[in-house]
């Protein structure tokens, strides 16, 4: 999906520089329950069936993640060693093949280690954002809606919840479209990445796992979120509000890597850890 074939340099010049309608959506990040991480300023562009979102650290660009619906694709951009990866259904079912025997060892290895034991393991999987049981056989996900209403940044909301079993594990604030602008122009594009995001993740997980789950939970919901707090073991892990909308002509070229960046196999030659790290 990644690949620049669209801006070959047997092209004329009109077309590399083409440029579309588009809405640029910009958020902050912040990490409520840990004070080693600041805050971070993200953007997401959208243009008809493709979507980018770049995450920045310290002022800078660190990666980019770019949806492109026209060709079924996730590609995964690192700005730190320019390099690119593409993510399709066939290399999510591979990673299945790899990544599920191992799943299931940590999975054993957590049901056989003391209670006190187990609880620090899951502590630390929560730092980083994981949730063990996140990756079991895929679980159903209940989204509330409680008719509490506030307004975040001046896009007046209504609060959802989304339980898998008896835990939280997200909080949306949840606008009408017709309240954000742009954001009309913007949902096919989040309903196509929601549905491909869950149908790839159950090409990798048993039963799509949780991940699948919480996709399926994000279709349910209608409007734009501009408020999202994501939880585990009762926690905040982060929380995302929209800080404003801009209406732009975006070049097609943002949807594509950057030239000079080397495309990586998706897949490492040997997947030794749970995370394929």
């Amino acid at each position: 999906m990644g690949k620049v074939l669209g801006l070959m340099g047997g092209l004329v010049l009109g077309i590399q520089t083409t440029v579309c309608a588009g809405v640029i959506f910009h958020v902050e990040t912040t990490f409520p329950n840990r004070t080693d991480m600041p805050s971070r300023t993200d953007a997401m562009t959208v243009d008809g069936k493709k979507l980018k979102m770049t995450m920045n650290e310290a002022g800078a660009t660190q990666s980019t993640v770019i949806y492109r619906g026209d060709r079924q694709e996730i590609l995964l951009i690192n700005h730190g060693d320019h390099t690119w990866r593409a993510m399709d259904k066939a290399t999510m079912v591979n990673l299945g093949r790899q990544i599920n025997p191992a799943m299931e060892k940590m999975q054993e290895m957590l049901k056989n280690m003391p209670p006190e034991r187990r609880a620090m393991m899951e502590k630390m999987f929560a730092g980083q954002g994981i949730n063990p049981a996140m990756m079991e056989g895929k679980v159903e996900m209940e989204v509330k809606k409680t008719g509490e209403r506030q307004t975040i940044n001046g896009y007046p909301c209504v609060k959802y919840e989304t339980w898998r079993e008896n835990e939280k594990v997200a909080e949306h604030c949840v606008s009408d479209w017709e309240q954000v602008p742009g954001s009309q122009e913007a949902r096919g594009v989040f309903h196509d990445m929601a549905a491909f995001s869950q149908e790839v993740w159950q090409g990798a997980f048993k039963g799509g796992g949780g991940p699948a789950s919480f996709f399926e939970s994000i279709g349910k919901i209608e409007g734009y979120p501009v408020l999202t707090r994501i939880f585990s073991n009762g926690s905040i892990v982060t929380e995302t509000r929209l800080t404003g909308v801009e209406e732009k002509s975006v070049a097609a070229r943002e949807f594509d890597p950057p030239k000079e960046y080397g495309k990586k196999d998706f897949l490492p030659n040997n997947l030794s850890s749970p995370m394929g790290q």
